[in-house]
């Protein structure tokens, strides 16, 4: 213990001689540190911690799967036939969530909420803190709430069991509290028996409306469960042919499952900090082996006084401990910062949130790091400082020679893998920003600019009367904001496209009048059901093709008409006219009347960019209004969106005071749909641009140290007649050269990853050429500067001064 703390001491001395180099080494190290140690807490919450569940690895999410291999929500009846004979599980249940306004004391406010099924709280294996749960079958209108509900609404009071309050203006009766942090599916804040609101779950297999849970056996594996997912699929084929719209069912454990938006985002970024750590490790190295040169005549003599090599290495071990102890501390005070900043902004939609922290398993890994990182500088200072015998070593830095030709070739090794490591982030970041550009280009249907968007909710209901005049107060605060100084138009519908919300499903023929009867009818292909009023299309910035949009003669009490995309129209009759077309679309409503076909829209993308738009189908406010509850109004203008928003504001105080609403400009629509993709570019281009800026110090030392090192021979090269721009030439070259074989070595690299990322690109090759052009050029080009000043000193050395 006592030869340590010498060899502290000692290294704080040492240290404190070489201050302003020790210093960037730590600031360098600190980086690589901070990012990595950051990362690590997000994947650790996110991907690797068990859900707070118990026995959670045994939890599997069920879902069916479409032909395009993508995921989709359950059809009851296929979820019903899974549950009863699959006996992989122990339990199952079915749920769906959404958003509704919930009233206490006559206060209204916006919250998600969970409709569900079966035995939804037992699969969990979690129950109340206080009261209970309900089983599948209550049709009673009773609700669970969440803790922090508990604690908003209804102040933490002992005596909320029994408590009533409105969901959806029905009124429901607290049975029970689930513990603190209890939040499934994400940021419900309640949970209510689904057949409270639905007399049945419904009997097409074609209407995708639920998620599933299932708890496994204690010792059955997934795969048993696949199997007989996979096999009951096929019999569900053979038994209802094309009533079956699903390919089979997806089975995926649950952790991984909330995961999987960000999953592929996450381990790009983890391996961004690799990159980033495995750099800034070669850079620290690169400046001690600086360090240790002015030491080379000091070691070779403690060599030569009998020191082993293991009491030099102690040493050495030593001064890397002291610099990577102080990046640690700096390291955690950032990733502390960067996590704080993350929870913050909200974390772009990343799941398990609140479970993200610098907790001791973090801290615990940053100390890890860079003791590890202590080690591997160490490493490479000796191998790179104790070449030769200590009698050579003498003689060499006798000369003034102490850094030798063996240090600078470890030096130049270490650039060029630290070169390649950048050109691999480059890359990355370079596909990513011209993915990000190729979706930005997509046109998306609509047009977010010059447009504000008000979100409305009201509670639904079956009555008929009561949906009518919610599409009364809706339409009266369209004409409201239609009628402001400088609206062009306004307009809305139930959902807005890029959300991901609204429903959608099988559509039929309008020969078929009996809704009991659709399953045994082949349809005529899916779209999403949307409610939308005459001016919304004109307001969304969206083209009619063919025929009309909604309008007066569009009655309540007339034929029910429908607009609907081109996609969903050569879906249906190819290309023939589908004006005055007749279908049917009542399963998604519940009302049986037949639509007819008044005009065609052009396509948008309701879901995602990187995927083809969907068909969908447009029927009229007026006169289907019963899946309406929750609205979208677009108002388009030619006043400053913050003019348009005062005057919004001003008439929703007006005429919708009562309604729980959110105004934002239209273009955040499409902002909010590329938020996990800008996440992902910003990040890796910081990473890569950290890393282009640590390369270029890296070379720039080495040069500088090189030049140096070189002086008398540069001296002798004037003597004999070389021309500084000979010795301009000879350093360039050298530069030059090591960034030439690790750009190489990093494009071959990232050439042979790049399929990891192709499942994140779209219309961009995974091996683009333009990438890799641009990657090669600005490489070079700030090698060439890093290398120009060191250059420029060489030919300035006077050779008087350097033989003297």
């Amino acid at each position: 213990m006592m030869g340590w703390l010498t060899d502290l001491k000692h290294a704080a001395r040492s240290l404190r001689a070489q201050a302003g180099t020790a210093v960037l080494a730590t600031f360098t190290l600190a980086i690589g540190l901070a990012a990595a140690t950051a990362i690590y807490a997000v994947i650790d919450a996110v991907l690797l911690r068990d859900l707070p569940y118990p026995h959670a690895e045994r939890l599997v999410q069920i879902r069916e799967r479409a032909e395009d291999g993508h995921d989709m929500a359950l059809a009851y009846p296929n979820y019903a036939d899974l549950s009863a004979t699959v006996d992989a599980f122990d339990a199952t249940a079915y749920y769906t969530d959404m958003g509704a306004p919930v009233t206490y004391a006559g206060n209204t406010q916006r919250h998600r909420y969970a409709l569900v099924g079966d035995n939804f709280f037992q699969v969990l294996g979690v129950a109340p803190v206080l009261g209970r749960s309900f089983s599948g079958d209550e049709r009673a209108r009773l609700a669970v709430i969440g803790f922090d509900l508990w604690q908003s609404r209804f102040g933490g009071r002992a005596d909320v069991l029994g408590q009533v309050f409105e969901i959806n203006g029905e009124t429901h009766s607290v049975i029970g509290v689930m513990p603190r942090g209890f939040a499934f599916p994400a940021q419900a804040a309640l949970w209510t028996p689904v057949l409270s609101v639905l007399d049945h779950p419904g009997n097409s297999r074609s209407a995708h409306n639920f998620d599933g849970i299932g708890r496994l056996h204690a010792g059955e594996g997934l795969a048993q469960a696949r199997l007989a997912a996979a096999a009951l699929a096929k019999r569900l084929h053979e038994q209802h042919g094309d009533d079956v719209d699903a390919a089979g069912f997806d089975l995926m454990p649950l952790r991984d499952a909330i995961a999987a938006p960000v999953r592929n985002a996450l381990l790009l970024l983890a391996a961004g900090t690799a990159f980033l750590l495995l750099i800034a490790m070669t850079n620290a190295t690169n400046l001690l082996l600086a360090v240790n040169v002015a030491r080379g005549r000091e070691l070779a003599v403690r060599s030569a006084l009998g020191a082993s090599r293991a009491r030099l290495a102690r040493q050495v071990f030593a001064e890397s401990l002291l610099i990577a102890g102080s990046a640690c501390v700096l390291g955690l005070t950032g990733a502390s910062l960067a996590i704080r900043l993350l929870l913050r902004s909200g974390g772009a939609g990343l799941p398990r949130l609140d479970d993200i922290a610098l907790d001791p398993a973090a801290i615990g890994m940053g100390i890890l790091l860079a003791l590890a990182m202590a080690g591997v500088v160490a490493l490479a200072v000796l191998l790179g400082s104790q070449r030769g015998t200590p009698n050579a070593s003498l003689r060499e830095s006798g000369r003034g020679l102490s850094a030798g030709k063996a240090q600078l070739r470890m030096r130049a090794t270490l650039l060029v893998g630290q070169t390649a490591l950048t050109t691999l982030l480059l890359f990355g970041a370079g596909l990513l920003t011209r993915n990000f550009v190729s979706l930005m280009s997509v046109d998306p249907g609509f047009d977010g600019s010059s447009a504000m968007r008000v979100e409305l909710i009201r509670p639904w209901s079956q009555d008929a009367a009561v949906a009518a005049e919610t599409a009364r107060r809706y339409q009266a605060l369209i004409d409201a904001f239609a009628s402001l100084p400088g609206v062009d138009a306004a307009g809305g519908v139930n959902a807005l496209p890029l959300t991901g919300s609204g429903a959608g499903g099988t559509f039929w023929d309008g020969s078929v009048t009996d809704l009991a009867s659709l399953d045994a009818v082949d349809g005529l292909g899916y779209a999403e059901f949307r409610i939308a009023t005459a001016d919304y299309f004109r307001a969304a910035g969206m083209r009619m093709l063919s025929g009309r949009g909604f309008d007066a003669r569009d009655r309540a009490d007339g034929e029910n008409v429908a607009v609907i995309s081109a996609a969903a129209a050569r879906t249906a009759w190819g290309n023939a006219d589908p004006i005055g077309k007749r279908i049917q679309f009542g399963n998604m409503d519940g009302d049986a009347r037949i639509l007819t076909v008044i005009g065609v829209v052009n396509d948008v993308h309701e879901h995602r960019l990187d995927r083809a738009p969907s068909g969908t189908i447009y029927l009229n406010l007026g006169q289907r209004p019963m899946a309406a509850s929750e609205f979208n109004i677009v108002v388009r203008s030619a006043l400053p969106l913050a003019a348009l928003e005062r005057e919004m504001r001003g008439q929703l105080q007006s005429l919708a005071g009562d309604i729980p609403h959110r105004l934002a400009p239209l273009a955040e629509v499409r902002t909010a749909a590329l938020a996990e993709r800008r996440l992902s570019l910003v990040l890796l281009g910081i990473f890569a641009g950290v890393a282009l800026l640590l390369a270029v110090g890296g070379l720039y030392g080495l040069m500088a140290f090189a030049v140096t090192q070189r002086g008398h021979e540069f001296a002798l090269r004037q003597v004999l007649g070389a021309t500084p721009a000979r010795i301009l030439g000879l350093v360039l070259h050298g530069g030059m050269a090591i960034a030439a074989i690790g750009v190489a070595s990093g494009l071959a690299l990232a050439w042979a990853s790049a399929r990891a990322l192709s499942g994140m690109l779209y219309g961009v090759p995974a091996g683009d050429l333009l990438v890799s052009i641009g990657v090669v050029v600005l490489l070079l080009a700030t090698t060439l500067l890093a290398c120009l000043l060191p250059a420029r000193r060489a030919c300035t050395v006077a050779p008087r001064e350097a033989l003297s």
